[in-house]
């Protein structure tokens, strides 16, 4: 049997964590993706977050990112606030209900990440996440 290739070990462990990540939100009644959404709004509180830097974010076309907010919105997670930088803009912003779900999302995250280095030795740990940030730049360097 031949030995499998890095990408698929990555594909898996991303489907991995996206199953689980599902699985945890389902008792909320969101998606994985809306989970993420409200960790991301809650660790950019101190710049003004648009429709755009999701799209960047979360590498997803705007389609996929206006349906996301759009319901975020209706489950009255997220505001879309008109920017006052540029009236065409909108501001995402989290609701109180929202906010509600920063410390329950955060500790998920932080659990699932201590299950990746679990097995690690803190050097093997920071090996691990300088290979991640490294793979997850590829697309932004120029050779």
């Amino acid at each position: 049997m031949t030995e499998r290739r890095l990408g698929a070990w990555l594909r898996d462990a991303e489907h991995q964590m996206n199953q689980e990540m599902n699985d945890f939100a389902r008792q909320y009644g969101l998606t994985g993706m809306q989970l993420s959404l409200i960790d991301f709004l809650s660790r950019n509180t101190t710049t003004t977050v648009f429709q755009v830097d999701l799209e960047h974010e979360f590498h997803v076309q705007r389609s996929t990112a206006s349906l996301l907010v759009k319901r975020m919105v209706e489950r009255d997670l997220v505001t879309r606030v008109v920017a006052t930088s540029d009236s065409r803009k909108r501001q995402l912003r989290l609701t109180a209900k929202g906010q509600r779900l920063v410390p329950i999302v955060q500790q998920h995250l932080e659990q699932q990440d201590a299950k990746m280095v679990a097995d690690l030795s803190a050097s093997e740990a920071r090996a691990f996440q300088h290979a991640l940030r490294n793979i997850s730049h590829w697309h932004t360097t120029k050779e």
